[in-house]
């Protein structure tokens, strides 16, 4: 029998410990995957609560994770940055303690802030992992020795397997299954689960943050907002808000990780993909309507930025418009 072990706190997102459950329960029907088996562990054993709506029975959780295949670790609910940390170094710091036992054969894949966990583990130092792509600097920042590429939706490291935000679970737990069974098993689960792993970037999906802690980052990204559709250098923007260039450029780029101007330019590439998801517009007519002259640099802004060319972009996330 082929076991895995699935992890659950309280907390963990739903979707995730469902998601897993149905891809294994699936695949155990086909002769490749009849001798899979999910089992569900929790540090005390009985029901979780996943939210108020839903709770999973689970059982205790060995001191010692051996005789599984693998260890799957969901993604789970935390409110901010300083309440993920808190949590892997509380809550999950037993769970830790057991992924450092694990043998050297047995595969480890985490999803969203379960990357968090498995980092801490340290069975990601030296390894090419993704995490949640919001998270990636605070993640490079507490586990340095990873070698983050937040950008891609999977990342399979050889023993440690890793995936982005929420959705990216069905992928994960997909690889997961085509690593231990092989990809003829994988194929018949995501053809019957429609999960077909194709999607290889989170990038498409990422959104620029628009709330800062600091006054004067939140003066500026508010004010380059206002003027994205305007030729801007950063120190009219200092002038505007009368501070020095230097102190603009060092907070800003402290609160937001980016320079003014690099920030702008993600203003512009945000206007661009709502304009081609919700209108019929030309490329030229969203190009200048963000305030860009040259069509082919905004290309390629726009895919180095979104990891799709416009058009692709266009393709896959257009919204419905009237008369079409």
């Amino acid at each position: 029998m082929s076991r895995i072990a699935l992890i659950v706190q309280p907390g963990a997102t739903p979707s995730s410990v469902m998601m897993s459950l149905d891809m294994v329960a699936i695949a155990s029907r086909f002769p490749e995957g009849a001798a899979c088996r999910l089992e569900l562990l929790s540090l005390d054993g009985g029901n979780v609560r996943l939210s108020a709506a839903v709770g999973v029975d689970t059982q205790a959780m060995p001191g010692v994770l051996e005789g599984y295949a693998a260890v799957i670790l969901p993604g789970f609910f935390a409110a901010d940055i300083a309440s993920l940390i808190g949590q892997v170094r509380s809550d999950w710091q037993p769970v830790v303690a057991r992924l450092r036992g694990l043998a050297p054969e047995t595969l480890v894949a985490a999803s969203c802030y379960g990357t968090f966990v498995l980092a801490a583990s340290g069975l990601l130092d030296d390894l090419p992992a993704t995490t949640t792509w919001w998270l990636e600097g605070e993640f490079q920042r507490h586990f340095p020795r990873v070698r983050l590429t937040a950008d891609q939706t999977l990342v399979d490291g050889g023993r440690c397997i890793t995936a982005g935000a929420m959705t990216a679970h069905a992928d994960l737990t997909l690889h997961v299954l085509r690593r231990l069974f092989g990809a003829a098993l994988a194929r018949k689960v995501g053809g019957i689960m429609l999960v077909d792993g194709a999607r290889t970037s989170q990038r498409p999906f990422a959104s620029l943050p628009r709330l800062f802690d600091d006054p004067l980052a939140q003066q500026a990204a508010d004010w380059l907002a206002a003027h994205r559709h305007e030729p801007v250098s950063t120190p009219e923007v200092a002038a505007a808000l009368h501070v020095s260039y230097r102190t603009l450029h060092r907070r800003f780029h402290a609160a937001t990780g980016m320079a003014p101007l690099a920030y702008l330019q993600d203003l512009r590439v945000e206007l661009a993909k709502e304009l081609l998801e919700s209108t019929r517009l030309s490329l030229e007519q969203v190009v200048e309507r963000t305030g860009y002259a040259d069509v082919s640099a905004f290309r390629r802004l726009f895919a180095r930025r979104v990891g799709l060319a416009p058009a692709l972009y266009r393709q896959r996330f257009r919204q419905p418009v009237a008369g079409t």
